[in-house]
């Protein structure tokens, strides 16, 4: 925790000022009344935390001068502006740490941790290898390490392709190079079929099976101008050179392609329709109609960052993206909870038990229970 909050306070407060809320944190009594101010403050989205900290600052500054205690001083020991928001979000840290210890400690919850890099890559032989932070995977063609696998650059004129697919499983992530230099970062439960090396002025063609995958590709240029697909059950995308996240996972009901960068066009059976960047297509599987929504691509693809950037979503949609990184399943005590909506920019590398708290503090939901992998939301 100590690493948390000196990352938030470098060159902001002295290491006395520190020890005084260390100090003044040791009282239950304190912990208690800035518990009640945190909660007080229900937005979880960082960025809106930053722009509306003066509020926050206030809040909190006219309870603590009530209390005549020592953290005035530390509140007060700056005049400026910007430091005075980094001590603030020192303070949320802490009581957010005490919340969650707190928790903790009531109900003896074993902690369950977020997802790491693991994949399972299938030969064309047929032959698994298991990919995680212990084995790396050496050929010719291909080079391994704990978090990514790299293909040699090489085109072929041979008529037969082998293919390679790369499975990643409930609470992992991988990062893929292939052989045209194309990168492609891999979600939880996703698979991607692709070949070792690609053909010589023919087009280059993925399969994305399932799941959810962030294309960043070598433009055609690069290649004699072969153009790049991808293709799953539901459509195909034609890219020349350009960066997108497509979301097609098998429990879902609709198809998502979020483009970041250059143009892409998505074909279906049905239509065919042109993405901008910022543009987000979504194909329905049980009407199939293909519609174009304008978003933040950075926020689509914050997953790759390390990041849950969630916007209006209810607690059903949230649970399935949380229930894939930290292989849990999730159940509601009633529909209402469900339909909760929440809006929050989270780290996806902290434990389960800290997002759920914090979902807590919004009201969205009074408590939590973990029995070994499922999560009851009530």
């Amino acid at each position: 925790m100590k690493k948390i909050i000196t990352k938030f306070i470098a060159n902001t407060i002295t290491k006395d000022e520190l020890n005084l809320l260390y100090k003044w944190l040791e009282n239950v009594d304190n912990q208690s009344k800035f518990e009640k101010y945190i909660l007080d403050y229900h937005d979880l989205n960082m960025a809106t935390l930053k722009n509306d900290v003066y509020r926050a600052y206030e809040n909190v500054k006219k309870g603590i001068d009530k209390e005549k205690n020592t953290v005035k001083v530390l509140l007060l020991y700056r005049r400026n502006f910007v430091k005075y928001a980094a001590a603030i979000l020192v303070l949320i840290s802490f009581s957010f740490f005490y919340l969650t210890k707190n928790t903790f400690n009531k109900s003896n919850e074993v902690s369950i941790s977020p997802g790491t890099d693991k994949a399972t890559l299938t030969l064309a032989d047929g032959s698994q290898i298991i990919l995680d932070s212990v084995v790396n995977y050496q050929d010719i063609k291909i080079s391994s390490t704990a978090k990514e696998i790299i293909y040699k650059a090489a085109e072929t004129k041979a008529k037969i392709i082998e293919y390679n697919y790369l499975t990643i499983p409930s609470g992992g992530q991988y990062h893929v190079v292939l052989s045209d230099e194309t990168e492609v970062w891999l979600n939880s439960e996703s698979q991607l079929k692709y070949p070792v090396n690609f053909l010589k002025d023919k087009p280059r063609v993925v399969e994305l099976v399932y799941g959810e995958a962030y294309f960043e590709v070598s433009p055609s240029t690069n290649h004699q101008g072969t153009k790049f697909n991808v293709v799953n059950r539901s459509q195909t995308i034609e890219v020349l050179g350009t960066k997108f996240n497509i979301k097609a996972y098998k429990d879902e009901a609709n198809v998502s392609t979020t483009l970041v960068e250059g143009s892409v066009s998505v074909t279906t059976k049905f239509d065919r329709k042109l993405l901008t960047p910022n543009q987000k297509s979504i194909f329905s599987k049980e009407d199939n109609q293909l519609v174009i929504h304008q978003v933040e691509a950075n926020s689509e693809i914050a997953w790759i960052h390390g990041a849950f950037v969630f916007k209006k979503k209810t607690l059903k949609d949230i649970s399935k993206v949380l229930s894939r990184w930290y292989d849990v399943d999730f159940e509601f005590s009633n529909d209402d909870i469900a339909n909760q909506k929440f809006n929050g920019d989270l780290n996806k590398n902290q434990n389960l038990e800290s997002i759920l708290l914090l979902i807590q503090n919004t009201n969205k939901i009074k408590s939590y229970e973990i029995k070994n992998k499922s999560v009851l939301l009530k």
